[in-house]
């Protein structure tokens, strides 16, 4: 069972600091809810473990949408002040990297904790934590809660570590940990990833931060425990053996959802095969609002070829929801959150 209670942070930001002492691979953070003060501890590295492991393996991954429109947000914005316990499941608006198409892992870079020219994930993750402090934006984390051991834990940064028992770790992906780390952690498991959000009420939009390790993989099981492979929807790698990191793409996507269509008489979804060379679809399929499973059908298709599924009656929400394309080996190849729209009218939207 993983080492994981699962919770959200919602408050205002008070104070924010690198973690004391130097070296210590965290950004510290001040909440006030409600007349009460909590602490949120966020990582902007990790811990080099392996020997003779390139330094640049301690990047974190990042990910920032300065716009995120995602089906969930109307649950994150009902989230509670303080900390509140989230039931582990996408109806009530937990967080998934892999099943819930937060994002696009394509678009995850690696920035050190401390860069040259005060470029680093400390300075970026402080940025956006200094304007939500000028703008009085709600801040929103989800992670790991943890009791408190140490009542003078910040006092180093801040000069007093807040009362309340608990504080909050984990804001970053916590699945697909290699089995040599998950023996040591324990906190592979599915829907309680962490993640921070931003809200900013005069713009009426949302910020939000996705982190994750480089020795986390991007395909897990039901478990969260990960499995290997490569689809083209993971993060880039980096190569690091040269003076400067060199960025390596994900190897292209064979198939790509492209739309989904839903009318007052049914719905559906076109996905698309777009390498060079047939692709046999055979054992394939779509999994909808993370809980529907859709097969398709045994063929091949030819490049370029699209493929028009129909889906059962009520198979996709007005209110939105996700479509994630997924291999004859579970890998994910493609995954795709919706906005919905008029039932009564339809609605098309197309992915990019």
């Amino acid at each position: 069972m993983p080492h994981i209670d699962y919770q959200t942070l919602r408050g205002k930001v008070v104070a924010f600091a690198p973690a004391e002492p130097p070296g210590n691979p965290h950004l510290w953070v001040i909440l006030e809810a409600e007349g009460k003060k909590y602490f949120a501890t966020i990582n902007v590295r990790s811990k080099q473990d392996a020997p003779g492991e390139p330094v640049g393996m301690s990047y974190l991954r990042y990910f920032v949408d300065h716009d995120f429109a995602h089906p969930l947000l109307p649950s994150i914005l009902e989230r509670p002040l303080g900390m509140a316990p989230v039931e582990r499941s996408y109806e009530a608006g937990a967080l998934d990297f892999q099943r819930s198409n937060l994002f696009n892992p394509n678009a995850m870079r690696v920035v050190p904790a401390e860069g040259p020219g005060e470029d680093g994930l400390v300075q970026r993750l402080g940025a956006l934590l200094q304007l939500a402090q000028l703008q009085n934006s709600e801040v929103i984390f989800y992670g790991n809660a943890f009791r408190k051991d140490n009542p003078h834990q910040t006092d180093a940064a801040f000069g007093y570590t807040p009362d309340t028992p608990y504080g909050l770790d984990n804001i970053h992906m916590a699945q697909g940990d290699p089995p040599a780390v998950n023996v040591r952690l324990h906190e592979n498991g599915v829907w309680h990833d962490g993640a921070a959000f931003i809200w900013g009420e005069n713009a009426r939009r949302m910020t939000a931060i996705f982190l994750a390790f480089q020795s986390q993989g991007w395909h897990s099981n039901a478990s969260g425990d990960l499995i290997e492979g490569a689809t083209g929807c993971e993060p880039p790698r980096y190569d690091y053996s040269g003076a400067t990191p060199q960025l390596i793409p994900p190897p292209p996507r064979a198939a790509e959802i492209t739309s989904a269509h839903k009318a007052p008489d049914g719905a559906g979804v076109v996905v698309v095969n777009m390498s060079a060379a047939p692709l046999d679809v055979t054992n394939w399929r779509l999994f909808i609002d993370a809980e529907i499973s859709f097969p398709l059908p045994a063929r091949a298709l030819a490049p370029g070829e699209p493929l028009s599924l129909t889906l059962p009656a009520g198979a996709l929400n007005d209110r939105g929801g996700t479509i994630t394309l997924l291999n004859a080996a579970n890998l994910r190849v493609d995954g795709e959150a919706y906005r919905g729209g008029d039932g009564a009218k339809g609605w098309s939207t197309s992915f990019g």
